[in-house]
C-alpha cells in the first residue's frame, strides 16, 4: 500500500513584543515531519505550549531574543537556480529552526551574532552520496564533511553497506567492505536492522544523516556471496527485508551492479526491489553496471527499472570513464533527457573531479568472489586458479598508468600509495594481474585504488546539466584517499563557479543543497526560510577553496568561517567546535 511522509501544518506570524514582529514574514509551506520528535522540532513543542494547537507552528515570532543571529550576509537560499536571486538580508534562528530571513532592526538581539558582511549565507550542503556509515560511529564529530560545509550524509550507497542484515551476511559484508570503510575503533556491530543502526547515530553524531538500504546488504543476508541470478523465493525474502527497512526510516535503496555479488542481479530482481520502494515514496540510487564503452546499455536499465518499478532513480557518481570514451557525455545525458521528456523522475549526481576510486578486490573477476572474503584468499593462494585470475586482470583494457594505490594496511604497500599499477608492476618485475593478487594477500583485500579515467570536458558538462547535483563519493581510508573527501564541495564554488564560472552561484548552492534536497522530498532542509532547520554555511565567495590534493588528501578547505547543524554552531574558523548537533532523519511513515 502507497505510504506518504507526514507533514505539519504552516508556520504563522506571531508578533514580538519589541514591536517589530510584523516583519518576520513566516513564509507559509509544509514541512516534513520526522517521527519521533527527530529533526529539531523544538517549536512544535512550543507552539503547543502557546496554546497555538498541535498543527500550527510558532517560530522566532513568539520570543523576545533569537538563538543566533547572522547578520548582513549575501542570502543564496538554495530554492533558485537563478543568478541575482541572492539577495543581502539577515537570518535568525530560533529552537534549532530559521525564524526569519530579511533585514531586520538594529535592535533585534540575540544570544549570539554573527557578522557576515561580504560573506555568502547559504544552506548547508547535502552530500547525497556518501559511504559514512562506519566513519560517523567510529568519529562522530565527521571533520571531513563538516569542515566543508556539509551538513547532510546520505548512505548507504553504491549498494555497500550494513543493514538489514542476518548475522552470517553481516560477518560477510564486514570482511568484504572494511577496507572501504576505514576505521571501526568503538564501532560495536551489534545492529541487525536499520531501526537498531539508526538508534547507534542517535547516541550523537557531527551531521545529519539519511539512510539507503544496501542492495548488498540485503542480498548476502538471503544468497550469501552467490554470484547467480535469485530465485523468485530469493527475490522475495529480499523484498520482505526492504519493506521492513522502508518502515524503519530508510528513504530508499541503493545498488553497485559492478560490484559482486549484486553485479549477478537480474533485471527483475531489480525491478522488484524497487516496486516495494516506490511504494513507500522511496527512490534508487544505481552503481550502474559501466561507465565506459556500454554506459548507454546502463543506462537504458536504470531507466527501464525505474520505468517498470515507478521508482524514481538516481544515477550514482555519473561519468566517463577511459579515453576512448572522453567527449562522449551529450550521449550519456542525451538519454536521462528523453527519459525526462517521458515524464521519468531520473536525476543523477558527480563530483567534480576527473578521478574515482574504490576497493582493489573490484578488480577481480566476478567468478573469484563466490564464497566470500577467505574463498578468495583461498584462490589466490592456490598458484593455477592466482595465474588465471592473474591472466583475467591483466586482460582488462584499462590504462594502469593512470590507476594509483590508495588506502594501503602495510607499512611497505602504505610506502607505495601515490604510485601508479604500471609502476609497481615494474619494480617487482610482474604483470599488472600478478600485482593485483599480491596486493589483495598482502593486505587482506584491504586496499582502494585511485583510477584518473576520466575528461575535463565531461566533467563540467555533467556539472552543468540541470538534473545534477554534488555528491562526494569519499571514502574514509588510512593513510592516501582521494580528496573528494576533504574538497568536492568548495572545489565546486573555487573552480567552477569563482575561475570559470560555469555556474553561477545560485547555481551552485541549489546542486549542493535545493536538488538533494528535493530529490529527498525535504522541504525544511537544503533551503533557508523560515521554519526550516537551521542547516547554515557561511562562507567567503573570493576566498572559498579546496586545499586537498591527491599527494596530501587529507586537507580542510580554506575560506568557511562558520558551519551551524540544527542551529548549533559546529565548525568555527580553522575548528571543528566538538559539537554533535547532526539527527537522524528517517522518514515518517
Amino acid at each position: 500500500m502507497s505510504q506518504t511522509r507526514r507533514a505539519v501544518g504552516l508556520p504563522i506570524t506571531v508578533p514580538m513584543q519589541s514591536g517589530w514582529g510584523a516583519q518576520v514574514r513566516l513564509h507559509p509551506h509544509p514541512l516534513p515531519f520526522p517521527p519521533r520528535g527527530e529533526g529539531g522540532f523544538g517549536a512544535v513543542r512550543c507552539a503547543i505550549a502557546l496554546g497555538l494547537g498541535d498543527n500550527r507552528l510558532a517560530w522566532a515570532g513568539a520570543c523576545h531574543m533569537f538563538d543566533l543571529l547572522i547578520r548582513d550576509g549575501l542570502v543564496v537560499d538554495g530554492t533558485s537556480r537563478v543568478s541575482g536571486s541572492a539577495r543581502r538580508a539577515d537570518v535568525a534562528v530560533q529552537a534549532g529552526r530559521i525564524a526569519a530571513v530579511e533585514p531586520l532592526p538594529p535592535e533585534a538581539r540575540a544570544h549570539r551574532e554573527l557578522r557576515a558582511s561580504g560573506l555568502v549565507v547559504a544552506p548547508g550542503f547535502i552530500d547525497i552520496h556518501t559511504h559514512a556509515d562506519i566513519a560517523l560511529l567510529a568519529h562522530p564529530t565527521h571533520e571531513p564533511k563538516v569542515m566543508q560545509g556539509v551538513t547532510t550524509e546520505v548512505f548507504s550507497n553504491c549498494g555497500l553497506g550494513f543493514a538489514p542484515v542476518t548475522d552470517a551476511g553481516l560477518a560477510i559484508q564486514r570482511d568484504y567492505l572494511l577496507g572501504l570503510f576505514g576505521d571501526d575503533a568503538g564501532v560495536d556491530w551489534g545492529w541487525r536492522t536499520v531501526a537498531e543502526l539508526l538508534e547507534r547515530y542517535r547516541q550523537g553524531i557531527g551531521t545529519n544523516v539519511a539512510y539507503l538500504i544496501p542492495h548488498g546488504s540485503v542480498r548476502v543476508s538471503v544468497m550469501g556471496m552467490a554470484q547467480r541470478p535469485a530465485t523468485p523465493d530469493e527475490v522475495a525474502a529480499m523484498v520482505r527485508l526492504v519493506r521492513q527497512g522502508m518502515e524503519q526510516g530508510a528513504w530508499g535503496l541503493s545498488t553497485g551492479l559492478w560490484y559482486a555479488p549484486m553485479s549477478a542481479a537480474e533485471r527483475s530482481e531489480m525491478v522488484a526491489l524497487c516496486r516495494a520502494v516506490a511504494e513507500y515514496g522511496g527512490f534508487y540510487a544505481i552503481h550502474m553496471r559501466d561507465y565506459a564503452d556500454r554506459i548507454a546499455d546502463a543506462l537504458d536499465e536504470a531507466i527501464e527499472t525505474s520505468a517498470a518499478s515507478g521508482c524514481a532513480v538516481q544515477v550514482s557518481h555519473l561519468q566517463m570513464n577511459g579515453a576512448p570514451n572522453w567527449g562522449r557525455a551529450p550521449e550519456a545525458l542525451a538519454v536521462i533527457d528523453r527519459a525526462r521528456a517521458q515524464g521519468l523522475d531520473v536525476t543523477f549526481d558527480s563530483y567534480p573531479y576527473t578521478a574515482g576510486s574504490t576497493l582493489v578486490q573490484a578488480l577481480l573477476p566476478a567468478w573469484v568472489t563466490e564464497g566470500g572474503s577467505r574463498a578468495i584468499l583461498e584462490r589466490l593462494r592456490d598458484p593455477d586458479t592466482r595465474a588465471r585470475v592473474a591472466a583475467a586482470v591483466s586482460a582488462d583494457p584499462r590504462d594502469w598508468s593512470r590507476v594509483v594505490l590508495c588506502g594501503a594496511r602495510t607499512a611497505r604497500n602504505q610506502a607505495a600509495e601515490g604510485e601508479t599499477f604500471t609502476r609497481l608492476a615494474e619494480s617487482r618485475g610482474v604483470t599488472v594481474g600478478e600485482l593485483v593478487c599480491a596486493l589483495l594477500e598482502e593486505e587482506d583485500l584491504q586496499a582502494c585504488f585511485i583510477a584518473h579515467q576520466a575528461d575535463e570536458r565531461d566533467v563540467r558538462a555533467f556539472l552543468a546539466h540541470p538534473a545534477q547535483m554534488v555528491g562526494s563519493d569519499g571514502l574514509h581510508l588510512p593513510g592516501k584517499t582521494h580528496p573528494r573527501l576533504f574538497g568536492a564541495f568548495p572545489r565546486l564554488l573555487a573552480r567552477y563557479v569563482r575561475e570559470e564560472r560555469l555556474l553561477s552561484l545560485e547555481e551552485a548552492v541549489y546542486k549542493m543543497a535545493g536538488a538533494p534536497a528535493a530529490r529527498l522530498g525535504w522541504r525544511d532542509r537544503g533551503c533557508l526560510r523560515p521554519g526550516a532547520a537551521a542547516d547554515i554555511v557561511v562562507f567567503d565567495p573570493a576566498a572559498i577553496r579546496d586545499t586537498a590534493t591527491y599527494d596530501d588528501p587529507c586537507r580542510y578547505p580554506e575560506g568557511i568561517p562558520w558551519v551551524i547543524v540544527n542551529g548549533t554552531v559546529v565548525k568555527e574558523g580553522d575548528r571543528h567546535t566538538g559539537a554533535l548537533a547532526g539527527c537522524v532523519l528517517a522518514a515518517g511513515r
